[in-house]
Formats: structure tokens, C-alpha cells, sequence
């Protein structure tokens, strides 16, 4: 039985999303027949990294998480001037306000660096999640064990700072989402990566009867996952809205699942916003929807477009995500968007024509349960660790 470190901002449990559900599937997975230890702050909120669990160790099923306080609340309105003013000075950017933004973008927590330091020698591999907070970037120049990132790319402003550029060195090894997260690292790195895998995270097969796809007079369509403007929302809502007056489309109707931040959106007519509901809650909106829309840019894997799909409904995504754009080719479940013209040709088209839209739907199912099932994950997560083990 190896000892393995996990090194990752936040560990919530009941993640439903992003690398907090990566990292919960990770540890459950390896948990089984490793000894693993989770190192992360006692932050909830990645908006603010308010400290709201207790610091220090606790057993949880079959591991041990150890929480460090952060020591400074993320502000982001400051947050992003400094970002600006760093992406403005290029590479002449002082490493001192690179390291303003970074204990900025958080969560800020020393304690969880020095246990690092100074522990890392009783584990066997370390596996860090995620390349743009604090205790990652801050982690990796301390290593002398074996490690892995997994880093969720994708092409955002910050990845451009040359204090990331430690995360993603080509001699280091990497587990990658989807074959378009290692194009963005080769692209910008200019390097062929030498040691990687590629597996992602599984998504749970709540599928149990045959899809209600026609069985509602309105159409509905439908996004999970936080709503805020870097995941491309006022946008859609602004495509949305335009195409609903331009067609006089009555009967179609968006509803959107998840909690809001940084928007208003009391004034937001002929959108229906649900907040966060449960698991149970999301999957029945699913099935009563005719497809999923994922308006997000920066997408480094999505599960919310896997979970629409086990359920036989397509997607239509933004096409600037390389990584979502790449899920609906290789799976022929779903279309994709540039702007605002393409973005109503293409929901036009998947509205119109019901008999391919349901296949894309069954396609996309094929998809998730040929890749992303968890026992393909657990295979290709066991296989990764025996490699580096080796």
C-alpha cells in the first residue's frame, strides 16, 4: 500500500462539479487500496476563501484530510487589478506583484506550505490538482518526491504570468482532461509534453428510463454550474433573449440551475434562475429538458455536459472551449458556437430537426459510458499510479 499526498484548494465532499469532484473521485478511487492524506484549506467559498471548517486533521471514510486556515480573504475586484497591471508589463512583470496576485487569488494559506516541506518525505507520490492557486504553484518548487499535476488548463489571462510557468514544465508529469487541455499546454509552451496521461472523471450513471424528450408542450433548455460572467452567462443571455424576440419563440423557455455570482439578474426576463438544488433535483431537469447549453469558454473537461448526455440529451456548446468543442466532435452529441449569429443557426437547427437531435442525444450517451464510466476512470487512475510508482 503506497502513501499518497493530495494537494488541492478546496475538498468538499458533495462536490458536483469542476476539479472539487475530480479530486473527491480521485481520492475515493485510490482510497481503496492506498493510504491517502488530503492537504487543503478550510475554505467553502472559492469566491471569498472564507474560513468556515475547522483547521486541523479529520478521518473521513478511508483517508485523512488536513485543513489549513487561509489567512487572507480574496478580494475580486483587487484581485483583477492587479492581474491587469501584471498582464500589462508582459514579461517585465515584477516577480513581487506576481506574488500580490497570487496570495490574492489564494487561498492564501503558509501552513499548508510548510506542512509540505516538511512532511513530504513520509509519501510516496503527491498529486496536485489544479495549476492557478496558491498552495499548487507554491508547492511544486518544493517537491523532491514523485508528483503529478493535474492541472485543468485552458486559455485564461492568468496562465500567461510567468510565475505559472513552474506548474508547466515539459519534464514534469501531467494527467490531462481531454486531448485539447494538452494542446493548450503545447501551444503555449511551445514543448511536446513527455510524460502524460489522459483520463478525466467519471460521471454516474443516473440513467434508469427512456428519455422524456417529447413528452412536453414547451421546450426547455437548460445550464447547470455557477452563473457568473467568466462562464460566459451574460453572453448567452444576451444570444438568448435576441434570438427568443427575433423568432417569437413562446414556446421554448431557459432555466438556469445554480447559484449566481457577480450578476445581477432581477431584471433578467424569460429566464427562470432555480439556484442550487440537489443531485435528484438536477437530474430530473435534465430529463425534462430538450437539451443542455454550456456558455462557458474555459472549460477544461465538463460535467455537465457528461451528465446531460448519460441521459440521451444533446448539447450545444461555446465553441471557443476547445476542450467541449472536442467532446461534440469526437462524440457527434452536440453543436457548438462563435457569436451570436451561429449561436441561433445552431439552436434553430437543433430545434428544428427532433430525429437528429435525439441521436446526438444517444450518441453523447455512448460517448460518456465508453470513456467516462467509473470503472474506466479507475482503471486508467490505477494504471497512471503504478506507472509513476514504477
Amino acid at each position: 500500500m503506497s502513501k499518497i499526498l493530495f494537494i488541492t484548494p478546496r475538498f468538499l465532499q458533495n462536490a458536483s462539479g469542476g476539479a472539487e469532484k475530480l479530486a473527491v473521485d480521485y481520492v475515493n478511487i485510490l482510497s481503496e487500496s492506498h493510504d491517502v492524506t488530503i492537504c487543503t484549506s478550510t475554505a467553502k467559498n472559492y469566491v471569498t476563501w472564507k474560513n468556515e471548517f475547522k483547521p486541523g486533521y479529520y478521518t473521513e471514510n478511508s483517508y485523512t484530510i488536513i485543513r489549513f486556515p487561509v489567512k487572507k480573504q480574496r478580494n475580486i475586484e483587487y484581485m483583477n487589478q492587479i492581474l491587469n497591471q501584471c498582464l500589462a508589463e508582459g514579461d517585465k512583470v515584477s516577480t513581487k506583484d506576481q506574488l500580490d496576485f497570487l496570495t490574492e487569488q489564494g487561498p492564501f494559506c503558509p501552513e499548508l506550505i510548510d506542512y509540505v516541506s516538511q512532511n513530504q518525505s513520509q509519501f510516496d507520490l503527491i498529486i496536485l490538482i489544479g495549476y492557478l492557486y496558491y498552495p499548487v504553484v507554491m508547492s511544486i518548487p518544493l517537491l523532491k518526491k514523485p508528483f503529478v499535476i493535474v492541472p485543468t488548463f485552458h486559455d485564461e489571462p492568468p496562465f500567461r504570468l510567468p510565475i505559472y510557468r513552474q506548474t508547466y514544465l515539459n519534464h514534469y508529469n501531467y494527467s490531462f482532461n481531454a486531448p485539447e487541455e494538452l494542446q493548450v499546454y503545447e501551444s503555449y509552451t511551445k514543448n511536446k509534453a513527455k510524460r502524460y496521461f489522459l483520463i478525466g472523471t467519471f460521471v454516474e450513471d443516473t440513467f434508469q428510463t427512456e428519455s422524456t424528450f417529447q413528452k412536453f408542450d414547451s421546450k426547455q433548455l437548460l445550464t447547470i454550474g455557477r452563473i457568473e460572467p467568466a462562464k460566459g452567462y451574460p453572453e448567452l443571455f444576451h444570444n438568448f433573449t435576441d434570438w427568443k424576440k427575433i423568432r417569437n419563440r413562446t414556446d421554448v423557455m431557459l432555466k438556469c440551475l445554480g447559484s449566481v455570482f457577480s450578476m445581477d439578474v432581477s431584471k433578467i426576463k424569460d429566464i427562470s434562475f432555480s439556484g442550487f438544488v440537489s443531485e435528484e433535483e438536477k437530474i430530473s431537469e435534465i430529463q425534462k429538458s430538450y437539451l443542455l447549453l454550456n456558455p462557458s469558454a474555459y472549460e477544461s473537461f465538463s460535467i455537465s455536459i457528461m451528465e446531460s448526455w448519460l441521459q440521451k440529451k444533446p448539447v450545444l456548446v461555446n465553441g471557443k472551449s476547445t476542450v467541449m468543442k472536442g467532446h461534440c466532435i469526437r462524440s457527434q452529441g452536440g453543436l457548438y458556437y462563435s457569436d451570436r449569429v451561429s449561436f441561433q443557426r445552431m439552436l434553430d437547427y437543433l430545434l428544428e430537426n427532433e430525429g437528429i437531435t435525439k441521436q446526438m442525444g444517444e450518441n453523447g450517451r455512448k460517448y460518456v459510458i465508453a470513456n467516462f464510466s467509473k470503472e474506466v476512470i479507475k482503471i486508467k487512475l490505477n494504471q497512471m499510479i503504478s506507472k509513476l510508482l514504477d
